[in-house]
C-alpha cells in the first residue's frame, strides 16, 4: 500500500463528513484503522485451518482491498474503483497458483466481504456501495481466472507438442539408417539435420546382394510432428516391403504411391526419389515423384534430374523412370527443399548446392555432404525445415 493512503483517509473522511450518517462521521483515523483490523482478523478466522497457509503478499494485498473498500464507501470515485480492481487481479494471481476458483470467490469475496460488512459502519446508502465494490472483485477475479486459465491452456499446448515434438525425433532417428553399406566402386553419404519443429524428411541406403542391387532414396514430407513422422514411417517400410516382387524401380514408387491415396491427407505433400543402383553395371534407375532437388554432376556440369511423376498420393498415376550411366567421378546428389528454401530474405537455391558440389567434387561423399550442410548452415541459421542430403559418388574401378 502506498505511504500516502493514510493521509487520503483522512481527506476521504473529511470530505464525506455532509454525506455520511451520524454512526459514520463519529468513526475517528483511529477507529477505522482498528476497524479494518478487526475485519482482517475476522476474515482470518473464517478461513480456519486454510489461513495457516496463507501467503503474506496475499494477507498484505487483502489488508489493501480492505482500505480501498473504506474509501470507496466514504469517497466512491473511477480512481479507487481502479485501485480496487487493480489489488485483486493481482491477488486473484497469486492466489490461483496454488488454490482453485471456488477457493477464491469463497475466501476471497464472499468471506471477506462479509467481514466488511460485520466491522465497518454500515448503513443503506454504504450497503449499496457495498454491492458495488462486490461487483468489482467478482468482475477482477473473473478477469484474472479466464488469464491465468488461458496461460495455463497455453503452457499445457506447450508441454505436449514439446512431448510431441520429442517423440516425432525419436521416429525420425530410428528410421535412418543404422550402417551404410560398403559397395566397390561407390561412396554414399547421408545427412539429416531437423528443424525446431521436427517435419518429415528422411533419406535411406539399402543393399540387397542377391539381386546386386541398392536402393537409395530420400523423401520430403510436408508438414511437422507426429502425423510428418507417421509418414515417413509409411513411405519407408511401404516402399521398403514392395521391393521384393518389383520388376522395377517404377513399379515400387506405383505400388507405393497405392497405399499413399489412402494414407495422406489432402493438406499434406510427399515427394521422393527413389533409385535402384546396380553397381556392377554402374547404372542407375531413378523414379523422381515430384521431387525437384535431385541431379547428377558428370564432368564439368551438373544435369538436373527432372521428375517423372506428380507427389505421391495421387490416384492411378503412373510414373516413369530414367536410367544414367555412371562414370568415374559422377556425382548423384538428392536434398530436400529444407535446403534450397534456407534463408529468409534470401534463399540459398540449388545453383549454391550445385556449385559447392562442384567445388569439392574431388572429395569424398562424406565431405562433400558435410560442406553443403556447413554452407546451409552459415547462411541461413537454424534450420525452420528439416535440412537432408543424399550424395552418391561413383569412384574408380579399382577404388
Amino acid at each position: 500500500m502506498k505511504g500516502s493512503r493514510r493521509h487520503r483517509w483522512f481527506a476521504y473522511l473529511t470530505d464525506s463528513l455532509h454525506s455520511q450518517e451520524q454512526s459514520i462521521m463519529a468513526d475517528t483515523y483511529e477507529t477505522l484503522t482498528y476497524r479494518q483490523k478487526q475485519a482482517l482478523h475476522f476474515w482470518k478466522a473464517s478461513l480456519g485451518d486454510a489461513a495457516l497457509s496463507l501467503q503474506p503478499e496475499a494477507e498484505n494485498l487483502v489488508w489493501d482491498i480492505l482500505v480501498l473498500c473504506t474509501e470507496s464507501i466514504l469517497s466512491p470515485s473511477p480512481e479507487i474503483d481502479e485501485e480496487v480492481a487493480g489489488a485483486a487481479r493481482e491477488l486473484a494471481d497469486l492466489v490461483l497458483d496454488s488454490a482453485d476458483v471456488d477457493t477464491l470467490y469463497t475466501a476471497f469475496r464472499d468471506r471477506l466481504i462479509e467481514a466488511i460488512m460485520k466491522h465497518l459502519p454500515m448503513n443503506t446508502e454504504t450497503a449499496m456501495r457495498m454491492v458495488h465494490f462486490s461487483n468489482l472483485l467478482s468482475d477482477a477475479y473473473r478477469e484474472a481466472y479466464s488469464a491465468n486459465l488461458q496461460r495455463r491452456i497455453a503452457h499445457q499446448r506447450s508441454i505436449r507438442l514439446s512431448e510431441e515434438l520429442q517423440m516425432a525425433k525419436r521416429i525420425q532417428e530410428r528410421l535412418l539408417p543404422k550402417r551404410i553399406p560398403h559397395i566397390p566402386g561407390f561412396q554414399f553419404a547421408g545427412r539429416l539435420i531437423p528443424a525446431r519443429e521436427v517435419g518429415g524428411d528422411y533419406w535411406s541406403v539399402k543393399y540387397y546382394p542377391d539381386d546386386g542391387v541398392v536402393t537409395t532414396k530420400l523423401a520430403d514430407i510436408s508438414g511437422h510432428g507426429i502425423a510428418a513422422a507417421t509418414l515417413v514411417a509409411a513411405v519407408k517400410f511401404v516402399s521398403g516391403g514392395y521391393y521384393r516382387g518389383a520388376k522395377s524401380a517404377s513399379e515400387v514408387i506405383e505400388r507405393t504411391n497405392r497405399i499413399m491415396v489412402m494414407e495422406t491427407p489432402v493438406e499434406i505433400l510427399v515427394t521422393m526419389v527413389y533409385g535402384w543402383l546396380h553397381p556392377k553395371k554402374r547404372i542407375i534407375d531413378v523414379v523422381n515423384a515430384g521431387h525437384e532437388p535431385a541431379f547428377l554432376c558428370k564432368d564439368n556440369a551438373c544435369l538436373d534430374i527432372k521428375p517423372t511423376g506428380p507427389v505421391l498420393g495421387i490416384e492411378e498415376t503412373k510414373y516413369g523412370e530414367i536410367r544414367l550411366q555412371l562414370d568415374p567421378g559422377d556425382i548423384i546428389v538428392f536434398c530436400s527443399d529444407g535446403i534450397t528454401e534456407a534463408g529468409i530474405t534470401e534463399q540459398f537455391g540449388l545453383a549454391r548446392v550445385k556449385e559447392i558440389v562442384m567445388a569439392n567434387r574431388k572429395e569424398s561423399a562424406d565431405r562433400i555432404a558435410d560442406n553443403v550442410i556447413q554452407a546451409v548452415t552459415d547462411f541461413a541459421g537454424q534450420p525452420h525445415d528439416d535440412v537432408s542430403i543424399l550424395v552418391i559418388k561413383t569412384l574408380d574401378e579399382t577404388a
